[in-house]
């Protein structure tokens, strides 16, 4: 807070200082002002993140049906010995972490707009960061 502003004032500025909301407009594009920054997925906050490694060329394990009106795959069974059954066992006992059939996958590695982008990111052979959110969490 600028010195000799009181609250409500700095409430009523934009992210700059400034008495407008236009420096908030242009931080809604890329650094090299041509197009639109991408806005970021709404966040549930009953979510979490997995991190499986499939640089070795293992299989996730997971069998998902596509949901294209949400853009999530869901969950329908977990195959023994696969990655997210072995992120499963790392998991303590009460783990809230734990990925079970009906929860849904949300975004892998930032991939989010489409069924499509998300299986197409699963099949990538990296570290892969997934995000589930429980069946009720939906």
């Amino acid at each position: 807070l600028p010195s000799g502003a009181a609250v409500s004032d700095w409430a009523a500025m934009g992210s700059s200082g400034s008495c407008c909301h236009c420096d908030d407009d242009v931080a809604r594009y890329s650094e090299d002002s041509r197009r639109p920054r991408r806005e970021g997925r709404r966040r549930s906050n009953c979510e979490f993140t997995i991190v499986v490694d499939r640089r070795g060329g293992e299989g996730l394990g997971v069998d998902a049906s596509q949901d294209f009106t949400k853009a999530m795959l869901q969950i329908r069974s977990i195959s023994p010995g696969g990655l997210v059954d072995k992120w499963n066992q790392s998991q303590p006992e009460n783990s809230l972490e734990f990925v079970r059939p009906g929860m849904r996958i949300v975004e892998v590695n930032g991939k989010y707009n489409s069924t499509a982008q998300l299986i197409a990111a699963c099949r990538e052979t990296e570290v892969l960061h997934i995000t589930i959110v429980p069946e009720e969490g939906v």
